[in-house]
């Protein structure tokens, strides 16, 4: 789980996922805090007190796209068989990890899609586009590339995040497009989505990170033709 400023969400979101965590023993929760300004830093020290599986990293602020990498990067170097990522924000409802779970013998990486998101128009219209220039790119058609609700087999990942040019914008969005072109059904299966008061962002900060996102994705294209 990323984090940036959640200091109001994180422990109702890390209690949520409790009885998953009890479910599969020796499961570990890792949180990357991206330098977050408000109180998120205290509430994970204080949550990591209390649950014993719970790992955090403190770093700067360096933005989500370089927050996800790092923390796909120490997933890899653990013993687990399997790597969740979902967000920190509570936007996702725990029990859908089991919709995923019960799939991971057909694919190496599966991915959910937010059934009736609830996010603000341009971030919907944003996604649709981004899903129709991922088809003229690559061919491939993908529901919902950037959903931070995805089970990936870790030697997989492994290899893929290889592939993956460093500081890009949405890491998840090239994740999805290599499971793809590498031949594996992302099986696109619908969660349920909550909105929260993040959900309303600065459409025009949004915006400046698409138009970045496009680009990359384009390079990315012509680099992998």
């Amino acid at each position: 789980m990323p984090a940036y400023n959640e200091e109001k969400n994180i422990e109702r979101t890390i209690s949520s996922w409790v009885p998953i965590i009890k479910n599969h023993p020796g499961s570990e929760i890792l949180v990357i805090n991206d330098g977050s300004k408000d109180k998120t830093a205290d509430k994970l020290q204080g949550l990591a007190a209390k649950y014993k599986f719970l790992k955090i990293i403190h770093k700067k602020n360096e933005g989500h796209g370089k927050t996800i990498l790092l923390g796909y990067k120490k997933a890899i170097s653990s013993s687990h068989d399997w790597i969740f990522q979902t967000d920190s924000d509570g936007h996702f409802d725990p029990n859908d990890f089991y919709k995923l779970w019960g799939e991971r013998k057909l694919s190496n990486c599966i991915l959910g899609h937010r059934h009736k998101r609830k996010d603000g128009l341009h971030r919907i219209i944003l996604s649709h586009l981004i899903s129709i220039w991922i088809f003229i790119l690559f061919g491939k058609y993908i529901k919902d590339p950037n959903i931070p609700f995805r089970l990936i087999k870790r030697t997989y990942l492994k290899e893929a995040i290889k592939i993956i040019p460093e500081g890009v914008f949405a890491p998840n969005i090239f994740l999805s497009i290599l499971a793809a072109k590498h031949g594996y059904n992302l099986h696109h299966i619908p969660v349920k989505h909550k909105s929260t008061k993040k959900s309303h962002s600065n459409a025009l900060k949004i915006l400046k990170g698409a138009l970045q996102g496009f680009a990359q994705l384009t390079l990315f294209g012509l680099r992998l033709i």
